[in-house]
C-alpha cells in the first residue's frame, strides 16, 4: 500500500512541477495544483518508505493482483 501511495503522490507532484511554468506546457494544458502539499521532510520520509517497500517487494518476489495487473 505504501508503494502505491508513494508513487501516486510522486506523480502528482511531478505533474505540478511540469505545469508550473506558464510559458511551457501550462499554456497548452493549464496549470495543475497537487492536492497533497507535503513539506520537505514529509517528501523525504515518503520517498524512503517507498524505496523500502519496493525493495522488500523485489527481494521477496511476491505476486500481487493489484500491482502486477493479472486477473488471477
Amino acid at each position: 500500500m505504501m508503494l502505491v501511495m508513494g508513487l501516486v503522490l510522486l506523480i502528482l507532484q511531478l505533474v505540478e512541477q511540469v505545469t508550473r511554468d506558464p510559458e511551457g506546457l501550462a499554456q497548452y494544458v493549464g496549470t495543475f495544483t497537487s492536492p497533497a502539499d507535503l513539506p520537505g521532510w514529509g517528501n523525504a520520509v515518503l520517498g524512503l518508505v517507498t524505496v523500502a517497500a519496493s525493495t522488500e517487494r523485489a527481494l521477496r518476489l511476491r505476486y500481487s493482483r493489484l500491482l502486477d495487473g493479472g486477473a488471477g
